[in-house]
């Protein structure tokens, strides 16, 4: 067993430097912690959480840990807070301000410069495509009990054209134009610069 794992692990390293060379971003939303910690701890750039919530609010296997949370930012990562109510603890009745209790969450844990949205959006697509989504590989065994209908965005953040709810309710928690403004992009376009262009 220990020759299969060090055989992934070498895989995977090689994997990273390629990516790294390329200026490919390593996002590890979609893998656990063992995952996590190996690719932070081999990846020449900084990496990524795109698209997760905090494990604090709310225990899911997806949402990550403030461990990580820390891990990531403290090795110049990065961490978008998703919209996907699944991960929620309010579930379909997740609104605006839970996203925002997520992003305050992670502020709180490693700054505001690390931190940004990473809704996770799938417009226009019925229960079929999740149930896709939640199946292994996509084609394989059902990962979760099926779905009656697909889940609901955030009440009052549903979809791309309703952002300007978001910055709204930044704004009645008293955050900065400073911090709104970083959270809601420039946070994520240096970050980007950082891994493509440099």
């Amino acid at each position: 067993m220990a020759g299969i794992l060090g055989d992934a692990l070498h895989q995977s390293s090689i994997v990273i430097d390629a990516m790294n060379e390329l200026g490919i971003l390593v996002d590890l939303s979609h893998v656990g912690d063992r995952t996590s910690r190996d690719a932070i701890a081999h990846s020449k750039k900084p990496v990524a959480y795109t698209h997760c919530f905090p494990a604090a609010i709310m225990e899911h296997p997806r949402n990550k840990s403030d461990d990580m949370l820390k891990l990531i930012a403290d090795k110049g990562g990065f961490v978008g807070i998703v919209a996907y109510t699944p991960f929620m603890p309010k579930g379909d009745d997740s609104t605006v301000e839970d996203v925002l209790d997520g992003c305050e969450h992670a502020i709180n844990l490693i700054g505001e410069d690390r931190v940004g949205i990473g809704t996770d959006f799938t417009q226009g697509q019925g229960v079929e495509f999740f149930e896709y989504l939640r199946s292994d590989k996509g084609v394989g065994r059902p990962l979760g009990a099926r779905m009656a209908k697909r889940p609901d965005n955030p009440k009052g953040l549903d979809g791309p054209t309703e952002y300007v709810n978001l910055t709204e309710a930044m704004m009645n928690r008293g955050w900065s134009e400073k911090r709104i403004r970083k959270v809601l992009g420039e946070n994520w376009l240096g970050f980007l610069e950082e891994v493509w262009g440099g």
